[in-house]
């Protein structure tokens, strides 16, 4: 199919019993087209070549879609509804079985996107039990998507967790060189050498069983919705299959830092404590490593979208985390 048909068949609504009517809006985003007709949202992914994959590629197009449903459907079940298949006949265009299509597209239920953890944080409209319940609920999803990958490979559960995690620190050095108008690149390689170091000397990430290892989700606050009482794990498959596997711990600690920087250290306690009744406690010094990782994260999600207010706390959260980790060396 024509890299372009696709978004032309929908912007024209060009696929045989699918709608009825031109989409109500198309928004744009760095990877994908959304389109909106009523209460179903349709994403399309470009067609070009990214850091993680390239889109123009049938195979890489067709598993990285078959991968990301899956992902999706299973952290948001009420909002991920169906993974359809396109396939050109002459000049148009009709639904297909996923093994014989052509293209591909995701259906989605609309939603309310104010109700993300991102605007309910701001908002101060997010209770210590909404708290616990998206740990619940990211835990128990979680260990789903596992145990169903281990079923079908293991190899993917292989990796070294210090490799990976310096790994990870490198790809947020080479994120973060990207704005050196908001942290100077000596800056960045102060910080990044700090983390590694301290992450080499920690037992934890040496010592760290395969056996532990789970799935991990991208779950930035901006992904996780709260939504008629439900919780939602919205675009959660890390781009880079590398991200994809780790310590569930971090994503615990991913979590608790947003909590933290868009309301109070005190309301992100609420985090741990509920994720206490489920697994042991996060060692102090490796919450503090994870911590520092995923706000650098944020730091750079934030000033990219133009919101350097916000990527400024998340900064001096780095840093409170760097202080906290040489006290704790020098005991």
């Amino acid at each position: 199919m024509n890299s372009m048909n696709l978004f032309r068949v929908f912007e024209q609504n060009l696929i045989e019993g699918l709608a009825t009517s031109s989409p109500d809006k198309i928004i744009e985003t760095t990877v994908s087209k959304i389109f909106f007709y009523g209460n179903k949202v349709y994403k399309i992914y470009k067609y070009e070549k990214f850091f993680f994959g390239d889109f123009g590629s049938p195979d890489f197009r067709r598993n990285f879609y078959c991968e990301d449903f899956r992902w999706n459907k299973t952290m948001a079940p009420h909002v991920y509804l169906n993974l359809r298949g396109v396939k050109a006949e002459g000049e148009k265009y009709r639904l297909a079985d996923i093994g014989e299509a052509e293209d591909f597209f995701i259906e989605m239920e609309k939603f309310d996107a104010d109700k993300s953890l991102t605007n309910l944080l701001l908002k101060k409209e997010v209770s210590e039990e909404d708290l616990a319940k998206i740990v619940l609920e990211l835990t128990s999803r979680l260990g789903e998507l596992t145990t169903e990958k281990r079923r079908e490979s293991e190899a993917i559960f292989s990796k070294n967790l210090l490799e990976s995690l310096l790994a990870e620190l490198e790809d947020d050095r080479n994120l973060l060189y990207l704005v050196p108008s908001f942290i100077a690149k000596e800056k960045t390689d102060e910080m990044m050498e700090f983390l590694k170091k301290a992450a080499v000397k920690n037992p934890y990430f040496r010592n760290f069983s395969h056996q532990k290892l789970s799935l991990l989700i991208d779950d930035h606050s901006d992904n996780i919705m709260l939504l008629d009482g439900k919780v939602e794990f919205i675009d959660v498959l890390p781009p880079k299959e590398s991200w994809r596997v780790g310590d569930l711990n971090f994503n615990i600690c991913r979590l608790a830092v947003d909590v933290a920087v868009l309301w109070s250290k005190e309301k992100a306690e609420a985090i741990y404590r509920a994720y206490e009744k489920l697994a042991e406690p996060i060692p102090p010094g490796v919450k503090a490593i994870y911590e520092a990782d995923a706000a650098l994260i944020q730091m750079w999600c934030f000033y990219d979208l133009g919101k350097s207010e916000i990527a400024e706390k998340y900064l001096k959260f780095v840093q409170e985390k760097i202080k906290v980790i040489e006290r704790s060396s020098h005991r």
